[in-house]
């Protein structure tokens, strides 16, 4: 079998079998793949540790029939700060499962896997989630040939007012009443959460460290990215309804 090295992140784990744990690692050199650890779920594996739900290590990997299989591996970072939280734990398994429904097997794109790792890194430094993964979800969409227009009217290219902003999922970003009837699926938003989304568009991983939001930015902007994300996708993510579940149960 031939075998190879990979920088990887652990985006899924699946237990197989008795002893052993199928996963999907996006990887930095080959994009994502799976692959099995055979043994890592005995109690003295020394591939244990490699398949934790966000894990970031190199691994050997050899190539097999239906699966390449893990045959070593070497932590990196475990995040333990995220693994002790159950907010972060929640952000951090949105932002994985968002890559896993976004990006195609083998397809590696050295940005994005730099960008997931950079978020998972803030997370576990104690940065506000949600800002973190309001930032990755714009981020994502960009990477991804679906940058969200921000700038001008998506359909006409007028400047935003200053007031009544609406955004579409459908055409894709911000729409102005005055080239015709606003889509169905507008969204209501106000100028300072457009202004932060652009922030976030391009900010850098020190810059997000010191970005605040209120309360309505907040609940705009998550509001506008869950309908922007969920028409590219065509579903809901499992995690953005336990995320949604943990603020509920936080405001009671």
């Amino acid at each position: 079998m031939a075998v190879y090295r990979a920088n990887g992140i652990v985006l899924r784990r699946t237990n197989f079998g008795e002893t052993d744990r199928i996963l999907t690692l996006y990887t930095r050199e080959h994009g994502r793949l799976s692959a099995i650890a055979k043994g890592s779920r005995r109690p003295v594996s020394r591939l244990a540790a490699a398949t934790e739900l966000f894990n970031y290590g190199r691994y050997l990997l050899a190539t097999g029939r239906n699966l390449d299989v893990v045959t070593q591996s070497e932590t990196r970072e475990s995040f333990p700060n995220i693994r002790n939280d159950i907010h972060r734990i929640a952000y951090s398994t949105y932002i994985v499962e968002l890559v896993n429904g976004v990006v195609e097997d083998r397809d590696p794109n050295y940005e994005l896997f730099d960008t997931i790792l950079s978020c998972l890194y803030l997370l576990e430094g104690g940065v506000d989630p949600e800002i973190v993964t309001r930032s990755f979800e714009l981020q994502l969409m960009m990477i991804s040939g679906y940058r969200p227009h921000l700038e001008s009217c998506a359909r006409c290219g007028a400047p935003p007012p200053k007031e009544k902003i609406g955004f579409s999922p459908s055409v894709g970003g911000v729409v102005c009443e005055n080239c015709g009837d606003l889509p169905e699926d507008t969204i209501p938003i106000h100028r300072q959460t457009l202004d932060m989304m652009a922030k976030l568009l391009t900010a850098e991983p020190a810059e997000i460290r010191d970005l605040r939001m209120s309360n309505g930015i907040r609940v705009e902007m998550a509001n506008v990215m869950r309908w922007y994300i969920r028409y590219r996708l065509e579903r809901e993510l499992k995690s953005s309804e336990f995320i949604q579940a943990l603020k509920s149960g936080a405001n009671k």
